[in-house]
């Protein structure tokens, strides 16, 4: 019997070694045992919550998961816990919204993010109900070969010294030169982005659907006291040239009356900032593509000037 003891300690090595290895660098602080997590994927950002579940949360794409949360925090007088990750389609916007209404913790905010491109009907990703599998089975998430690619990647990250990258650029000459050589008056990635994103625009429609789950989060909002805001965040003209090409912005004006008239009935706040301007003027040095702002020169900016006017309104409905 204690050869049989001895022969599985010794096989049970590598499984210790494997798991101790994994915990130690995956990147999503899955157990808790790390200040925060490495990482801004939905995992992350879910676990974090079911830990230490903030009451005023932030749910959207990339476009908003990269705040300063410093900033957001000084700026807003609050503090808040972001929980949007990149990617994120409407659908599974909604679906988070739910899970946190649902999940028996006290909620006082909600900002939510919606724009033209998540209100596609062609842009329907679909991950949580994976995801809530993972967040609730330790044995699921440390045998899924993506979390283990992940822990691997940290750990040769850290080997090497890799610095962490954010999105945001110091243009050099070289950035402003066309294939043919020509020189471009902005810099090349808020012209490779629009390339990017133009089949999703070509076929662009209204995802009808992920409307109307949207009224009835405004309904059960009201309803619970949950103080809820819309936002739509800023894109660069360059974009907003692409939407003119498809029609997309002679589409989306019902779609913004809509949601004006929503605002008013369930109560709740509607920011545009992506057809009703914003604070961000100068694409070249703000916007780091189309879509995403800079986080150095462009995205502070933003974010004094959304969460200035959330204290704003907190103010006037007190």
């Amino acid at each position: 019997m204690k050869h049989i003891l001895k022969r599985l300690g010794l096989l049970s090595l590598p499984v210790l070694a494997w798991l101790a290895f994994f915990i130690a660098f995956e990147p999503n602080n899955y157990f808790g045992l790390k200040q925060q997590a490495g990482s801004s994927q939905p995992v992350a950002r879910v676990r974090a919550y079911d830990q230490h579940p903030g009451r005023n949360l932030i749910l959207g794409d990339s476009r908003l998961a990269h705040f300063d949360m410093a900033l957001v925090e000084e700026t807003s007088g609050a503090e808040w816990q972001n929980l949007a990750f990149g990617g994120a389609s409407l659908k599974e916007t909604l679906d988070l919204a739910d899970y946190v209404l649902d999940s028996g913790h006290p909620v006082d905010r909600l900002l939510v993010e919606v724009s033209f491109y998540t209100l596609n009907e062609s842009y329907n990703t679909d991950r949580f109900a994976a995801l809530e599998k993972t967040l609730h089975n330790p044995l699921a998430y440390c045998l899924n070969l993506e979390y283990n690619v992940n822990a691997l990647t940290v750990f040769m990250d850290t080997v090497k010294g890799t610095p962490d990258t954010i999105e945001s650029g110091d243009w050099t000459d070289s950035d402003y030169l066309a294939d043919d050589g020509t020189v471009l008056p902005l810099h090349r990635k808020l012209y490779d982005y629009p390339a990017l994103i133009r089949p999703r625009c070509e076929s662009w429609a209204l995802n009808g659907s992920q409307l109307a789950r949207l009224e009835e989060l405004a309904a059960r909002c009201r309803d619970e006291g949950v103080a809820l805001t819309v936002v739509l965040p800023p894109m660069a003209g360059n974009v907003a040239a692409l939407c003119e090409e498809y029609g997309i912005d002679a589409a989306m004006r019902p779609v913004l009356d809509t949601l004006r008239g929503w605002a008013e009935e369930y109560g709740f706040v509607l920011l545009d900032y992506e057809w009703g301007g914003s604070c961000i003027k100068n694409d070249d040095t703000q916007f780091f593509d189309g879509f995403h702002l800079d986080e150095k020169y462009g995205l502070p900016d933003w974010t004094r000037q959304l969460f200035t006017e959330l204290r704003g309104n907190d103010h006037a409905n007190a």
